[in-house]
C-alpha cells in the first residue's frame, strides 16, 4: 500500500530549517568573500595605475632625453609673452591648460597649452589615458563643454611642478624625487590638466619684451625680475576644487609616485597627524577633519600643512618633498618655519 505521506515522484524537498541553514552558510561565505574581491579589485586598480604611472615617467625621460635632458613644461607658458599662465598672478588667472591643446574655449590659448606637459610629452606617451585611474571623482564646475569634442581625455596624475624646464643635472636623488605623483587626490578633471605643486611666477611678459623661463632657484625667487620677498614662500601647494577629494589616500592608504629616474612605487601616508621624521612623504600635518581650505569633509590623509625649507637664511622656501636640490635630510618643521634643508 502507498504511503500517503512520500511523494509520488519519491522525491523529499527542503525543510524550511534546512533551508535557513543553507541561507545562512551562504551569507557566512558571502561575508568573508566580498571583502577579499574588494581587496583583490582594489590591488588591480593600484596595479594598473602603477603600471601606468611608471609609463608616463618613461615618456617624460624620452622626452627630455631628445631636449638636451631638460624636463618639459610643467604648466601652460605663452610662448610669445614667456607669462606663466598657471597661477593667481597670471594672465588670465588660474586656468587649466587644456588637454589636448586647443579645444573649445581654449583655442586662444592653443600654442600656450601645447607646450604643458600633457601635450608635450604626448609623442612619447602615446596616451592620455595613463593620466587617470578607476574611481578618480570627475570635477567639471566651471569649466565650458558647450563645444567640446567627444572623447576628450580624463586627467588626474600630476608632475613635479619645480622641475618646470629644469635640467636633470639638477636633481640630487634621482631615486627619490618626485617626477609625477597623483597629487590632484582623487579629482580628476574632463579635457584639462592640472599640477597643484607650482611655483609663484609673476612676471607678466609682453611680444617685445618676455618674461624670464620660471625656473627653481633654491637661494631665491624662481623667476628673474620678481617682487617677491626671499624670506616668502616660493612655490604653491593647491587643494583639489572639492574638499572630499582633497587627500593622499589615492590608492588605499597612500599614493604612487615615479621618480625621475623612473622607478616608480607606493607610498604610505598617515591617516592624520604630525609627521616628524619621514622624509618620503610631502607633508608636516596630516587631517582627516577638514581639507586645507577649512571645507567640512572628513577625508583621511589630506595634507594639511605642506613642509617647506629653505637652503640658506633668507632665501625662498619650497615644498621639501618637491625640491630638485633635495638629499632628503632636511629637518621638518613646524608650520611657516624657515628651517635649513639640510642640516
Amino acid at each position: 500500500m502507498q504511503n500517503c505521506h512520500t511523494p509520488k515522484n519519491g522525491l523529499k524537498g527542503f525543510t524550511l530549517i534546512e533551508l535557513l541553514v543553507v541561507i545562512a552558510i551562504i551569507a557566512i561565505l558571502a561575508a568573508i568573500l566580498f571583502p577579499v574581491f574588494a581587496q583583490a579589485k582594489a590591488a588591480a586598480k593600484k596595479s594598473a595605475a602603477l603600471s601606468n604611472t611608471k609609463q608616463t615617467g618613461t615618456g617624460i625621460l624620452l622626452y627630455s632625453t631628445d631636449y638636451d635632458d631638460y624636463f618639459p613644461l610643467m604648466h601652460s607658458i605663452d610662448p610669445i609673452t614667456g607669462t606663466y599662465l598657471h597661477s593667481f598672478w597670471s594672465t588670465p588667472s588660474y586656468r587649466l591648460h587644456s588637454v589636448p591643446a586647443g579645444w573649445g574655449a581654449n583655442s586662444a590659448f592653443t600654442a600656450a597649452d601645447a607646450v604643458a606637459w600633457h601635450n608635450s610629452t604626448f609623442p612619447y606617451t602615446k596616451n592620455y589615458d595613463i593620466y587617470t585611474a578607476s574611481g578618480q571623482t570627475l570635477y567639471t564646475a566651471g569649466f565650458s563643454y558647450t563645444t567640446a569634442p567627444a572623447g576628450l581625455p580624463v586627467t588626474s596624475l600630476a608632475t613635479n611642478g619645480l622641475l618646470n624646464a629644469a635640467s636633470a643635472s639638477e636633481v640630487a636623488r634621482p631615486s627619490q624625487l618626485p617626477l609625477a605623483t597623483w597629487s590632484n587626490g582623487k579629482e580628476a578633471y574632463r579635457g584639462y590638466g592640472y599640477t597643484p605643486v607650482y611655483m609663484i611666477c609673476p612676471v607678466i611678459g609682453t611680444p617685445g619684451n618676455p618674461a624670464p623661463v620660471c625656473k627653481f632657484n633654491a637661494g631665491g625667487v624662481p623667476q628673474a625680475g620678481s617682487t617677491r620677498s626671499l624670506a616668502s614662500r616660493q612655490d604653491t601647494y593647491e587643494c583639489t576644487f572639492e574638499g572630499a577629494s582633497d587627500t593622499t589616500h589615492v590608492f588605499g592608504d597612500g599614493w604612487l609616485v615615479v621618480a625621475t629616474d623612473s622607478s616608480a612605487r607606493f607610498i604610505k601616508h598617515p591617516a592624520e597627524g604630525i609627521n616628524t621624521g619621514n622624509r618620503n612623504i610631502p607633508g608636516y600635518q596630516y587631517s582627516k577633519v577638514a581639507d586645507c581650505v577649512g571645507d567640512p569633509v572628513s577625508a583621511p590623509g589630506n595634507l594639511y600643512v605642506p613642509a617647506r625649507c629653505v637652503s640658506a637664511p633668507g632665501a625662498g622656501r619650497y615644498m621639501s618633498y618637491f625640491r630638485p636640490d633635495s638629499t632628503f635630510e632636511y629637518t621638518i618643521g613646524p608650520v611657516g618655519s624657515a628651517l635649513p634643508c639640510f642640516p
